[in-house]
């Protein structure tokens, strides 16, 4: 026979289920309860149990060794089903009772049992009394039970509260020692790991390694995929690297793409050179993310314990230091820490300082390369290049500089100081001498995702009284072709405007070439990796002469830069490649140089 059936069984149990009682062990709490009953009414048997599905469990029994029965024969699957205190003066002459255990087994005559209701108004169990003679209870004694009954519930509640704070505090606890993207410990966690690991090296003598590591190219894959890529393909990374450590090593994730290794029981350097080796082959491995290929590889600096410092502090700086040289040398290195790595960093930072100041005090200047309609041999453009000049007559690399703008936020400030110039320039040297020169201008992702972007374009253009259509604006590919409605919404713009749109490094980022039909560009330019190897083989050829094709079939022009040699431009010519730049046929120089050796006299 079925359990009976009510509509509201579901969330009954739900309520049972949440105080963790079913096959769980007497406990001494509910077995003072039971004998307390015991001794009051002076009866037999004394169980607090629940009622499940099928099935009822004895938390606590005075007086009966059985711990489960049958809900459908029992007495308190009735009394749970009233909602109510229940009471049978004689079992024996109730058919409907004559299976419950309690009757078959240990001779039971009378019942009386009182529902344990929670909070919500669910009735999940009893407190129920057996004796072995008729008997039925006073209005007190069931009053006692009643009150007994929700002494249980109290009980059962006060579990209940403290166990939903200690899983809070797991959380809580978790969330503030754990990435909440990756689930990796983070710096937190990590700074308390290293320092327990540091005091057992002290005590036993051993070495520890710190590990700092960056991917390259990952700020790439958030500019042209999205946020959302980025963010699946570090959790890809952590799961790839949480592979290779022992059980005592540590990943921790610091934030952006910086992971931090900690290797504990170091005995020799070899062995965390191994690791950073292992980590670097396997982060080469293709990813697949939302539908994309993408190639990775990591710089990855080194400290050791206690060579490189003697706290975590200490050790950790070392190792970015190391990671940052890592990162000079090219994609995919690691080094470990060496003194004289401090003073480059001190020069860095001191670089950092002085830059912000160079700003203000207008020391930075352009420069201008010319650009060459490679059919006529004429210069018909010229590209603005910023320069940083030094008191001693040396020239600090904007590869050095740029970088270090872009991490204090003052490269959307110089970046618009840099069109103002330019467009000045050659608004001069229009009006002065009627050039219809383009003068083509760099711009990065941090400027053309600002707000003001296009309103700061209209008002330079304005201020200079530079015809739009004098001016390109040169965007790398991972920046233009970023699958965005934003993006193309803005090369529209700008063609509406007049201006030009130049894709920049073409050939090196993630596109998708059938995003190219959707924006407005005047101008392929092509990388210098295309360039470089020319005339080569017929493999270069072909991948040249495509990209020109595809410029061509598009109805926009190409540019060609990095031109170093004869053979080089020779070889462009013959691809029908448009526009041609590079040292061969002119180096940057001041505007000054420039009007002297482009203008006519």
């Amino acid at each position: 026979m079925k359990p009976p059936e009510h509509p509201h069984e579901p969330d009954r149990l739900a309520a049972l289920y949440r105080y963790h009682v079913l096959d769980s062990l007497p406990e001494p709490a509910f077995d003072r309860i039971t004998r307390l009953v015991q001794r009051f009414l002076n009866v037999q048997i004394v169980i607090i149990n629940f009622v499940a599905a099928r099935r009822t469990w004895l938390k606590s029994g005075a007086g009966t060794n059985i711990h489960e029965m049958d809900r459908e024969s029992v007495c308190c699957g009735e009394t749970v089903q009233r909602g109510a205190a229940f009471t049978v003066e004689n079992l024996h002459a109730s058919p409907r009772f004559q299976n419950d255990p309690m009757v078959k087994f240990e001779g039971a005559c009378s019942y009386a049992g009182v529902p344990l209701t929670t909070p919500d108004g669910f009735h999940i169990g009893s407190l129920a009394v057996y004796n072995r003679r008729p008997q039925i209870l006073t209005a007190d004694d069931l009053k006692l039970l009643e009150d007994l009954a929700a002494i249980v519930m109290d009980e059962l509640e006060l579990r209940l509260i403290t166990l939903d704070w200690q899983a809070a505090h797991e959380r809580s606890e978790h969330l503030a020692h754990h990435d909440a993207l990756t689930g990796l410990p983070n710096r937190l966690r990590f700074l308390d790991r290293a320092e327990q690991a540091l005091q057992f090296a002290r005590r036993h003598k051993t070495g520890i390694g710190v590990m700092v590591l960056d991917l390259d190219g990952f700020k790439l894959v958030n500019d042209s995929l999205g946020h959302d890529t980025g963010d699946e393909l570090l959790k890809a990374v952590a799961h790839r690297l949480s592979g290779l450590l022992r059980a005592d090593d540590l990943i921790a994730r610091f934030g952006g793409d910086e992971f931090v290794l900690l290797i504990p029981g170091v005995y020799k350097s070899l062995h965390v050179s191994r690791l950073a080796h292992d980590v670097q082959q396997a982060l080469s491995q293709p990813f697949q993310v939302h539908g994309h290929v993408l190639n990775l590889s990591c710089s990855v600096g080194v400290s050791l314990y206690p060579t490189d410092g003697q706290d975590t502090k200490s050790l950790l700086r070392a190792a970015d230091t190391a990671m940052y040289h890592a990162k000079a040398l090219g994609k995919g290195q690691y080094q470990f820490y060496q003194a004289c790595m401090t003073q480059a960093a001190q020069e860095k930072l001191s670089l950092r300082n002085r830059l912000g100041q160079a700003i203000e005090q207008g020391e930075l200047e352009l420069h201008y390369q010319p650009q060459i309609n490679l059919r006529t041999g004429q210069v018909v453009g010229m590209e603005a290049l910023l320069r940083w000049p030094q008191r001693d007559g040396r020239w600090i690399s904007p590869a050095e500089f740029i970088p270090l703008a872009e991490e204090q936020g003052l490269i959307v400030p110089l970046g618009e100081w840099v069109l103002h110039e330019a467009c000045a320039q050659l608004a001069q040297w229009r009006s002065q001498h009627s050039q219809t020169w383009q003068v083509s201008v760099n711009v990065s992702a941090q400027q053309w995702q600002d707000s003001g972007f296009l309103q700061m374009i209209q008002q330079v253009l304005q201020d200079t009284a530079l015809p739009p259509a004098q001016l390109v604006l040169e965007i790398t590919e991972s920046v233009l072709l970023k699958a965005s409605p934003e993006a193309f919404k803005l090369t529209e713009a700008l063609t509406s405007l007049g201006v030009q749109v130049s894709l920049d490094d073409y050939g090196t980022g993630f596109s998708n070439l059938s995003q190219l039909q959707h924006l407005e560009i005047s101008q392929l330019k092509l990388d210098r990796s295309f360039v470089t190897p020319l005339p080569g083989g017929h493999k270069v050829l072909a991948m040249v002469r495509s990209a020109i094709t595809l410029g061509h079939g598009l109805n926009v022009f190409t540019v060609g830069e990095g031109i170093e040699t004869q053979a080089q431009l020779e070889a462009l010519k013959s691809l029908d490649c448009d526009i041609g730049q590079g040292f061969f046929l002119g180096r940057p120089v001041s505007a000054e140089e420039f009007g002297r050796r482009y203008l006519p006299a």
